[in-house]
């Protein structure tokens, strides 16, 4: 029982049962991140589905249909108007003026001026 060559093979048989032992543990690790991959990517899939169904309840009326139609395509009934705001810092002048490019020497100026 106590020779070398009986305790040679006992810690062979103990390596070849540790690294077993080990790969299951790495197994079960990864399975564990992949479960809770999938229970999160399961709850928002169910969020999303209560979201569909919120918007087909809501498109099954008449009222759901029209505001969709109005909010997608910009459309008004007949008698009614549709006023478009506009930013002011959206302006860029004049249909088909072009912003006129600043020089080169007013492009270093303005850098210089911006670093005092």
């Amino acid at each position: 029982m106590y020779s070398k060559v009986s305790l040679v093979v006992l810690f062979v048989v103990l390596i070849a049962v540790g690294k077993g032992s080990w790969d299951i543990h790495q197994k079960a690790v990864i399975a564990e991140t992949e479960r809770g991959i999938t229970e999160r990517s399961l709850l928002d899939l169910e969020s999303r589905t209560r979201e569909l169904e919120v918007s087909l309840t809501r498109l099954k009326s008449d009222q759901g249909i029209e505001a969709e139609i109005r909010q997608k395509y910009m459309v008004a009934r007949p008698g009614e108007d549709v006023v478009v705001v506009v930013d002011d810092t959206t302006k860029k002048g004049k249909i088909g003026d072009a912003p006129n490019p600043k020089s080169i020497l007013e492009q270093i100026l303005s850098l210089v001026g911006a670093w005092f």
